[in-house]
């Protein structure tokens, strides 16, 4: 066997290694915030959910993007996790919506405010130095945006109003599968070479664990 198919031969199987763990990751954070949220849904703000959904859309389409550009089965499992993540979410965020306790407040709107102005902040320079609506760059920057925002403000949300609706296995498979997307989307670098479709998801993945460590942080400070 040559250098060039043993490389290849392991860079496939630490890719289905991540697949594997973060399709299991997803389901388990799914099925364990969801029994949290039918307990109690304290320190969970609405925009949180609402634009994480939004950012799992982005990043799909990039994903997608990245296919076309270059198609493999590690594209495919990028594709394949996005779609899984964002059933989760939606499927948590429909709960929260219908939840009786659920409230917008302060921390909704300050995050709306933020998040939305900040997309057409983007779009505006984006814009002007002749981006395209559909370029991967500006879709990632909207991906730090949906996310980076909302979890910054999450953190104030449970600062203010405590974190007994998110569970601390939500928090750990957070870190655990953003990493191993961010170890995926760089396998997928290595196979297919850097586009501006695998740079946007690298860029909103860093975003959302750098402010998902914040978030987390202030959890558990006020436990």
């Amino acid at each position: 066997m040559s250098a060039v198919a043993h490389n290849a031969g392991r860079a496939r199987l630490v890719a289905d290694g991540l697949f594997i763990l973060q399709a299991g990751c997803s389901l388990l954070f799914g099925i364990s915030q969801f029994r949290r949220m039918l307990d109690s849904v304290e320190g969970v703000s609405v925009t949180w959910m609402a634009f994480w959904v939004a950012f799992l859309l982005v990043n799909l389409g990039l994903a997608i993007g990245a296919h076309r550009k270059f198609a493999s089965r590690i594209s495919r499992q990028v594709i394949t996790i996005y779609s899984l993540w964002t059933a989760v979410c939606a499927a948590n965020l429909i709960l929260l919506l219908v939840s009786p306790g659920v409230a917008w407040n302060v921390v909704d709107t300050v995050t709306a405010t933020l998040t939305l102005g900040g997309v057409v902040i983007a779009t505006v320079i984006g814009r002007a130095r002749g981006l395209k609506l559909g370029d991967p760059m500006l879709h990632g920057a909207y991906a730090v945006f949906c996310k980076a925002v909302p979890q910054l403000t999450l953190a104030w949300n449970i600062y203010r109003e405590g974190g007994a609706g998110i569970s601390v296995v939500a928090f750990t498979a957070g870190h655990v599968t953003i990493c191993m997307r961010l170890a995926q989307i760089i396998v997928s670098i290595r196979e297919a070479g850097l586009d501006r479709n695998r740079l946007g998801m690298a860029i909103g993945e860093a975003a959302n664990e750098a402010s998902w460590i914040l978030a987390t942080v202030v959890w558990f400070w006020v436990r």
